[in-house]
């Protein structure tokens, strides 16, 4: 499961660059490329379940200095099924 992110940071209350240390710390979490960070930092999280991503996400969360963290996208890579239905509502037998 990959999941996109926004960290947010309140540069009131910490460094950008403390928070952005501490974030890449954490196992599992890709920061985006970039020159510079401003106090929106875009990451990705690879998770092997949903606990795991709720976890990494609370972990985000504690930072001192991150104010919100907004989940872009989430990608669940399921069995591939039988019967795929296709945007108009017809099976395509995949």
């Amino acid at each position: 499961m990959i999941a996109s992110l926004v960290v947010t940071l309140d540069p009131a209350v910490a460094s950008v660059s403390g928070a952005v240390n501490q974030i890449a710390r954490i196992s599992g979490v890709q920061l985006c490329e970039g020159e510079s960070f401003s106090h929106r930092i875009p990451i990705l999280i690879d998770s092997a379940d949903p606990d795991s991503l709720e976890e990494t996400t609370r972990r985000l969360q504690s930072i001192v200095g991150v104010a919100f963290v907004d989940v872009v996208f989430v990608h669940f890579e399921d069995e591939p099924c039988d019967n795929v239905v296709a945007p108009i509502g017809k099976t395509t037998n995949q």
